[in-house]
C-alpha cells in the first residue's frame, strides 16, 4: 500500500510525464559517475529504483548489465521500453533479498518523504547482494548555482517554486527536497558500513574555477554505499 506522500508524487510524475526526457548521453556526467562507482558493469544485476522512462536503465543495458527497473508511475513506465519493469514502492521493493549486485537511484531521493528514507535504504539493502554497491545521485542543499554563482542553488529554487516552475504546487502535499550531503551519508550508514560522498562536475560547472576547486559548490552529489566487503569508489 502506498503512502500518501507517494499518491502525490506518483500523481505528479503521471500527470507530467511529457515533461521528462527517454534517454540520456552516454557521457552524462551522472551516468559517468556512476559507472565509475560501480566498476565495470557487465553482467551485474542492476536495480533501476525510481526507473521512469528507463533512459538510466538502457544506458546500463548497453554496457551489459541486465537491469530490472522499478517506478510508480505508470505513465513513466509506460514509456520504458526496453526494459523489464516493474511498478512498485521504494519503500517495500518486489524482488528477494539479495537479487541485485548494485542499485542506482538517480534524483529519487529528492522526491522522498524523509520519513521514509530508513525504509528505503534498509530495502535497498536488503535486495542486495552482500558485498553490493547503492549508487544515489541527487542535488546538494551546500550547492551554488552554475548560471548565477553567487547564488545558492537553493535560493534559486525557492523563486522558481514561488513562480510556478516546479512540478509541485507550493501549497501541495509533496514537494522536491534537497539535503545536506553529511544527512544522507548519516542515514545511509546505519544500513551500510562504508558510505563516501563524490560531488560531481556537469559540463556547465566545469567552465567556473569556483566549481573545479570547491567540489561541494556542485549541484550534484554521489553516494556510494556498499556492504561488507565491497570495493573502493
Amino acid at each position: 500500500m502506498i503512502s500518501a506522500h507517494e499518491a502525490e508524487v506518483t500523481f505528479r510524475f503521471d500527470a507530467l510525464h511529457w515533461r521528462f526526457k527517454d534517454s540520456v548521453d552516454p557521457e552524462d556526467y551522472r551516468l559517468r559517475g556512476v559507472l565509475d562507482a560501480i566498476g565495470p558493469v557487465e553482467g551485474l544485476r542492476v536495480l533501476d529504483l525510481g526507473c521512469g522512462k528507463g533512459r538510466f536503465s538502457r544506458a546500463l543495458q548497453e554496457r551489459g548489465a541486465i537491469v530490472a527497473g522499478v517506478d510508480l508511475s505508470t505513465a513513466m513506465l509506460a514509456d520504458a521500453d526496453g526494459i523489464d519493469r516493474v511498478r512498485g514502492s521504494a519503500r517495500s521493493l518486489p524482488f528477494r533479498s539479495g537479487s541485485f549486485d548494485a542499485v542506482v537511484a538517480v534524483e529519487v531521493f529528492e522526491h522522498l518523504d524523509p520519513a521514509s528514507w530508513d525504509d528505503t535504504i534498509a530495502e535497498a539493502r536488503r535486495v542486495l547482494a552482500p558485498r553490493g554497491a547503492l549508487a544515489i545521485v541527487d542535488k546538494s542543499l551546500a550547492s551554488f548555482n552554475a548560471e548565477r554563482p553567487w547564488m545558492p542553488s537553493a535560493v534559486v529554487k525557492f523563486i522558481d517554486e514561488r513562480r510556478g516552475l516546479w512540478m509541485y504546487p507550493t501549497d501541495g502535499p509533496a514537494r522536491e527536497r534537497w539535503f545536506w550531503p553529511s544527512r544522507l551519508r548519516k542515514e545511509l550508514l546505519k544500513s551500510f558500513p562504508d558510505v563516501r560522498v563524490v560531488h560531481l562536475l556537469s559540463p556547465v560547472e566545469k567552465r567556473l574555477m569556483l566549481f573545479r576547486k570547491v567540489p561541494s559548490a556542485r549541484l550534484m552529489a554521489l553516494w556510494v554505499a556498499r556492504g561488507e566487503g565491497g570495493g573502493d569508489v
